[in-house]
C-alpha cells in the first residue's frame, strides 16, 4: 500500500500543479480555446514554470526531471515532444490547444541542439530555442597520481556523461573503459607528462586541481632520492603483490608486527645532513601545504598506526624533541584495510597535530612552521591489541600547495 499511495501521491501533485498553472493563467486560456483543434501555424510564445504565482518567470532552459510549461497557440496537435536528442513523456491530458505541460526527460541528451521539437500529426515540426542545464562536469579526486604509461586512472567527480574526452599534460587523450556518473576509469596514454588532466562532455570543460605525476618537490623517490639504508626495505619487482608505478619504492613488511614494536626496517628515516642537507621540507604556510605519497596495501593491515612526522635537520630521528608534530594514518579503524593497487594518501599540514604521547581523541601538538624542518620520518609504532602480518608501500613522498 505503500508504494500505491506514493505513486498516487506523486499523480496527485502533478494534477495541483497543472490545475494551479491552468487556473492562474486565465487571461491566456479561456474555456473552449483549451480544447481547440489545430486552425492555424502552432507558436510556442514562452516557456514558463507551472507556479502561478511565479507567472513572471520565463525560462530559457531547465533542469532534467523539471516540470515546465509550454504556452502558445495551435499546440494540441503535438504527438512528440523532444528535448535535444531525447524524448519526452507526453500525457495526453496536459497537451491542450494553448498549452503543454510536461516534465523534461531524466536521461542526458548525447545530441545538443538547444532546443525543443513539437512533431505534429501530419508530420509538421515546431523547435524552439530551450537548454537543458546540466552541469559542466566537476573533478574531486584521483585514486593515484602516478600511473604508468597503459595503466588504468581511476578519477571521481561528478556529472560525467557520454561523450567524454580525458585529455592528460601532453595533450594526449586516453582511452576510456569505464564511465558512470561519478567515476571514469581511462587508459593512461603514451606522451603524458606531469601536469593536470582535463575532462570534457557536452556542457563544459574542467582541469584538475591535482596534478598527474606531480613531480613538485619530490623529497624521496626511492631511486635517486633516497633514505637511511638500514629503514625501510627499498623494492621494485621483487615484492609480491606490488607493482613499481615509478621506479623502486620503499616498504615496510613483518609476518607479524604488533604493539610498541620499534623495528628497523618498519622505520623509513630520512636525515638531512646525509641527504640534501639542510633544506627545508618545504615553503609557504603550514595551511597551505599538504604531504602525498602513493600507497599500496596489498596484505590486511590491521592494527599499529603509521606516523609521519618532520623534525630539524640532524643524524636522529627526532620523534622525541619536545613540540614534534605528527600525522596518524590508521585506516584499519574501520575493519581491516587493503588499498587495490596504489593510490595516493593526502594528508594537509595542518592535521599535523599529535605528540608521541596523545591519546587520538587529545590531540596536543601543532605544526606551525615548517622553515626549520628537514628531516623525515615515516614509521609502524603504537599500541595494538594483536600483532598481524604488514606489507606497506609507498613512493614519491612530497609537500606540494593544497590545490
Amino acid at each position: 500500500m505503500k508504494n500505491i499511495f506514493q505513486i498516487r501521491s506523486g499523480h496527485f501533485l502533478l494534477i495541483l500543479a497543472v490545475v494551479a498553472f491552468l487556473f492562474g493563467c486565465t487571461e491566456e486560456i479561456t474555456g473552449p480555446d483549451i480544447l481547440a483543434d489545430k486552425d492555424g501555424p502552432a507558436v510556442i510564445n514562452y516557456i514558463r514554470v507551472t507556479d502561478p504565482a511565479a507567472s513572471d518567470s520565463l525560462l530559457v532552459g531547465a533542469f532534467l526531471g523539471n516540470l515546465i510549461a509550454i504556452v502558445g497557440d495551435n499546440l494540441g496537435d503535438t504527438r512528440e515532444l523532444w528535448f535535444n536528442d531525447q524524448k519526452a513523456l507526453l500525457n495526453p491530458t496536459y497537451v491542450t490547444d494553448k498549452s503543454i505541460i510536461v516534465n523534461v526527460p531524466t536521461t542526458v541528451p548525447v545530441v545538443v541542439t538547444d532546443e525543443i521539437k513539437l512533431v505534429f500529426s501530419d508530420g509538421t515540426e515546431l523547435t524552439y530555442p530551450f537548454k537543458i542545464n546540466v552541469p559542466e562536469p566537476q573533478i574531486s579526486g584521483i585514486k593515484s597520481e602516478y600511473v604508468p604509461d597503459g595503466g588504468t586512472a581511476i578519477i571521481y567527480g561528478d556529472f560525467f556523461f557520454e561523450p567524454m574526452t580525458v585529455t592528460f599534460s601532453g595533450d594526449v587523450a586516453g582511452s576510456i573503459v569505464s564511465l558512470s556518473k561519478t567515476e571514469v576509469q581511462v587508459i593512461v596514454p603514451e606522451g603524458a607528462t606531469p601536469g593536470p588532466i582535463k575532462i570534457s562532455t557536452n556542457f563544459g570543460t574542467q582541469e584538475s586541481g591535482f596534478l598527474f605525476r606531480d613531480n613538485r618537490n619530490i623529497l624521496l623517490d626511492f631511486d635517486t632520492k633516497l633514505h637511511e639504508t638500514w629503514t625501510a626495505r627499498i623494492g621494485y619487482d621483487d615484492v609480491p603483490g606490488v607493482t613499481p608505478i615509478s621506479g623502486n619504492f620503499a616498504y615496510f613488511q613483518s609476518e607479524s608486527h604488533g604493539a610498541w614494536q620499534w623495528v628497523n626496517e618498519m622505520t623509513m628515516q630520512y636525515w638531512a645532513p646525509r641527504g640534501r642537507g639542510d633544506i627545508p621540507i618545504a615553503t609557504g604556510l603550514v595551511s597551505d601545504l599538504i604531504f602525498k605519497m602513493e600507497v599500496n596495501v596489498p596484505v590486511e593491515w590491521q592494527s599499529v598506526r603509521m606516523e609521519i612526522f618532520f623534525s630539524p635537520s640532524a643524524e636522529d630521528h627526532g620523534r622525541d624533541a619536545p613540540g614534534t608534530a605528527m600525522a596518524r594514518w590508521q585506516p584499519w579503524k574501520d575493519g581491516p584495510y587493503t588499498t587495490d593497487g596504489w593510490q595516493t594518501l593526502a594528508i594537509p599540514l595542518s592535521d599535523f597535530v599529535y605528540n608521541k604521547d596523545d591519546s587520538d581523541d587529545n590531540p596536543t601538538a601543532k605544526l606551525d612552521d615548517v622553515s626549520n624542518l628537514a628531516n623525515i620520518t615515516i614509521m609502524l609504532f603504537g599500541p595494538a591489541d594483536t600483532s598481524n602480518p604488514v606489507l606497506i608501500a609507498f613512493d614519491n613522498v612530497r609537500v606540494v600547495p593544497i590545490n
